[in-house]
């Protein structure tokens, strides 16, 4: 009798158990939220400050895109269906998202002058 009372207490002991683990993971998995790092976005930035930039492309934690602007010691984000951050977008799918290449998609293009401009010349 007391063999089948212990092994009564152990079988209850091990369905509490695996309630437990089983609870915690459905607990842990219902807790995540979006972890997105841009909260505030803004629809442009100063070129002339732009020193790099990240695009983060939708993932299980954020579900939008997320482009972060350095501008000199600080961070911004871009709002990535604003002109420039389709700008930025285009540059990088252009680059085929080569780090060594990020550079081009931030310099500014010359301004173009005089007879360069394309302007027909007078006769």
């Amino acid at each position: 009798m007391a063999f089948s009372t212990a092994q009564a207490t152990l079988s209850l002991l091990s369905l509490f158990l695996f309630l437990n683990i089983l609870t915690d993971n459905v607990a842990v998995a219902m807790s995540i939220r979006e972890k997105c790092e841009c909260v505030k976005e803004s629809g442009s930035v100063p070129w002339r400050r732009v020193t790099d930039f990240e695009i983060k492309m939708a993932d299980p934690l954020c579900n939008k895109v997320q482009i972060i602007i350095k501008l000199g010691n600080d961070l911004s984000c871009l709002n990535p269906n604003s002109k420039q951050g389709k700008k930025l977008r285009v540059c990088w799918t252009r680059i085929k998202f080569d780090e060594r290449k990020k550079t081009i998609c931030i310099k500014p293009k010359p301004k173009m002058r005089g007879k360069a401009r394309g302007k027909p010349k007078k006769q």
